[in-house]
């Protein structure tokens, strides 16, 4: 066969490929977190805004919620090829995935407190950033830090965590909850649980706020959190899961990322120095300068 023909029919191929995915259902269902605010049962989030997006372009399947377990447990796996992700970490030994760009870069780990232990940390609230090493020592005395199981935490403030709980005396605890982090937060608002604080994102701390306005709880900022891994979609190493990816990046250069952006600062307490570190964190991804704590060492 001429090589014109076999040239022409390979680029037919080509071409088919990138129209079964660009313009039919994707092959693949779409995770999302069940956590607010980015994925929840009543269908509403920064996942689901990602996951229609996805969809409306021509990228179809359903959309499943998951935890932050099986999230971990199945983007580790690498027989499990079924599922693209609409937006969450990078993770180290998953060379079987591939990732968009960033899409967000978020803001790292804060902590929410019991009355005392603000007035306490906060000296009576005439700071709003504390240490985590502050708090550490201040649960020997307040009550329990308490976090979510299976959620990663980066740079110093792990080495710190790490640290204290091969100590005897450590009073941290991880916690599975049905409802993440607002179940933490509840346990905390109860004054017999002995829960004194919990670790959590920002914008976590705002849906609690929302659904609880009578809480008692105060919101302190990290002096070791800056910024966090940058969130990327994903789908399985195939020429399908890469085409898709690339079908993701344009749409994020022509629009989206904003969007979601847009979508996080509403999303944050009305606090000054959270809104203008999310300002500051987002900016690396426009200059592609982010580092990734979980795979740049």
């Amino acid at each position: 066969m001429p090589k014109k023909v076999v040239s022409f029919f390979i680029s037919v191929l080509l071409l088919s490929s990138i129209s079964s995915v660009s313009h039919a259902e994707s092959p693949y269902t779409w995770y999302t977190f069940n956590i607010p605010p980015f994925g929840s049962e009543s269908e509403r989030g920064m996942g689901y805004v990602l996951a229609n997006a996805y969809i409306n372009a021509g990228l179809k399947n359903k959309v499943i919620l998951t935890t932050p377990a099986r999230w971990l447990n199945d983007m580790q796996n690498p027989n499990n090829n079924e599922f693209c992700s609409t937006g969450s970490w990078k993770l180290p030994k998953t060379d079987h995935r591939v990732y968009s760009n960033s899409i967000l870069n978020t803001v790292d780990y804060g902590i929410a407190v019991r009355p005392n232990l603000y007035d306490q940390l906060s000296n009576k609230g005439k700071k709003r950033i504390v240490s985590i090493a502050e708090v550490i020592e201040a649960s020997k005395k307040f009550g329990r830090l308490v976090m979510m199981n299976d959620r990663p935490v980066f740079g110093y403030m792990n080495v710190l965590l790490e640290e204290a709980k091969l100590k005897p005396n450590s009073n941290i605890d991880y916690v599975t909850a049905s409802e993440g982090p607002v179940t933490l937060l509840k346990m905390a608002d109860i004054g017999n649980r002995g829960v004194g604080s919990v670790l959590l994102f920002p914008e976590e701390y705002q849906v609690f706020n929302k659904a609880y306005p009578d809480h008692s709880l105060e919101y302190l900022m990290l002096l070791e959190g800056s910024s966090f891994a940058p969130i990327r979609a994903s789908c399985p190493d195939t020429q399908q899961g890469r085409i898709i990816m690339a079908e993701i990046d344009k749409m994020l250069n022509e629009g989206l990322r904003d969007e979601i952006f847009n979508l996080f600062l509403e999303a944050l307490p009305n606090i000054a120095e959270i809104k203008e570190q999310a300002r500051i964190n987002q900016y690396c991804i426009e200059d592609s300068s982010c580092k990734d704590p979980l795979t740049d060492y």
